[in-house]
């Protein structure tokens, strides 16, 4: 089995969820987000502008090893990102067979897939970092072009299998697309439903015209 990677960023801090991590980044996303800041993670495996890292398991666990101290001593770990990882979620799932006891496993998601890439990562990820980008049907289409239909089913789904204190759900701000009612509509749906506290942030975009 083989991993698509776009790459792999060492002794990362606060950007990952709590203490040192390393990033785990994957091509391909089902999304198309006005300011996604990893674009070309949707470039075609043809196209050779885009270096790409292929690892296997046992590959990318031997350069996950070289922290270990840094993640046992600060309450870090792996973090997978992308693009859109749990695309490649049965990837992932080896990864985490082959990981230290004591590793945070965390995974940083629109979870906007089929419910066949989630269900193989339940008992695997210890942290759902999931950005929601706004509950409002119109506005998510508007701004990722696609539809919304498999983040609400498995946001569902994930409440009856998963403890809550493991989804760390994410609200942005996103200049031109969603005002302060929409997140604040989005952030009461969230403590309603999900009964969790939402981290509202700011996308910064730069030489955007609203």
């Amino acid at each position: 089995m083989i991993g698509d990677i776009m790459a792999i960023s060492r002794l990362r801090m606060g950007s990952d969820g709590r203490g040192i991590s390393t990033l785990v980044t994957f091509f391909g996303c089902p999304l198309h987000c006005k300011y996604c800041i990893n674009n070309f993670c949707h470039e075609s495996k043809q196209h050779n502008s885009v270096p790409r890292g292929a690892y296997t398991p046992q590959e990318l666990i031997h350069i996950l090893r070289k922290d270990d101290i840094y993640y046992r001593m600060s309450g870090g770990g792996v973090a997978f990102g992308g693009g859109e990882p749990l695309l490649q979620s049965a990837f992932i799932h080896e990864v985490c067979k082959l990981a230290e006891e004591g590793w945070q496993m965390r995974i940083e998601t629109s979870l906007n897939v089929p419910w066949r890439h989630v269900e193989p990562l339940i008992y695997d990820i210890d942290e759902w970092i999931i950005d929601i980008k706004d509950m409002d049907f119109l506005i998510y289409e508007k701004y990722t072009g696609v539809k919304m239909d498999y983040l609400i089913n498995n946001i569902y789904r994930l409440k009856e299998l998963v403890n809550t204190s493991r989804l760390h759900i994410r609200v942005p701000r996103i200049p031109g697309f969603n005002t302060i009612e929409n997140i604040e509509k989005s952030v009461e749906w969230i403590k309603n439903i999900l009964e969790v506290e939402p981290e509202v942030f700011d996308y910064i975009v730069e030489n955007a015209n609203f």
